[in-house]
């Protein structure tokens, strides 16, 4: 049996529903980051199917994090959390930096390793704003956001990332967030999750990048926490 299963609520809306803690996620997604200078590091995290009135935001939920320095090591470990939490018939979408040739062709040699035994590959979506020369400051925004004291809208769950957010001042955050790769895979999925809205019929990946977009620019423009939600 799957740990995580699809299920059609009321309305007709597709959900999520963890089989063990009864919890029901509008979507599922990993964070991917590539070892390189530091030992690289996944993050696989959820966004609540019901929003928050109180904080006019959905809950995000860290369900799974790893670390490792060995780019092999760290792509079947990545296998691993995917297949455990995704549902049957589907797989759920790892979102990292695809802009570094070295390591995608890392990626590639693996796969072509993987494919003549019959073994899944791995693929990596590319995330949002990669590409953008505002990556940084879009990034760190939404970290401090969802990291900020009383806000409780992110939680983790046996997870190392509490203390080594709280190692870094703000400062650090902002000049280096993707320098950091638990930082990096932290944001590759707020990126995501925190666009996240239930939808009738499927939501292009275009779309998602431009309201992260649109949340992005209310942050430069000091538009209230409310706006943005």
């Amino acid at each position: 049996m799957n740990m995580i299963e699809k299920r059609i609520y009321a309305d007709g809306e597709p959900y999520y529903f963890n089989t063990e803690t009864t919890e029901k996620y509008g979507e599922i997604v990993g964070g991917f980051a590539w070892p390189e200078t530091k030992d690289g590091f996944l993050v696989v995290a959820a966004v609540d199917l019901f929003g928050n009135t109180d904080f006019e935001a959905r809950h995000i939920r860290i369900l799974a994090e790893a670390s490792e320095s060995d780019i092999d090591n760290l792509l079947r470990h990545a296998l691993e959390l995917q297949k455990h939490f995704s549902p049957f018939m589907e797989t759920i979408r790892f979102y990292g930096d695809t802009t570094s040739l070295a390591m995608v062709e890392f990626l590639d040699q693996f796969n072509r390793n993987r494919r003549p035994r019959g073994l899944d590959a791995f693929y990596l979506t590319e995330a949002i704003l990669l590409k953008s020369p505002r990556k940084l400051d879009f990034y760190a925004s939404l970290i401090r956001k969802y990291t900020q004291p009383g806000r409780k809208i992110l939680h983790f769950c046996d997870t190392a990332l509490p203390g080594y957010l709280a190692g870094l001042s703000h400062e650090q955050i902002n000049k280096c967030v993707l320098e950091h790769p638990p930082l990096a895979a932290l944001g590759y999925v707020l990126a995501v999750l925190s666009t996240w809205k239930p939808r009738k019929g499927e939501k292009g990946p275009e779309k998602r990048e431009t309201e992260a977009l649109t949340k992005y620019e209310r942050v430069l423009n000091g538009k209230p926490a409310e706006e943005m939600t």
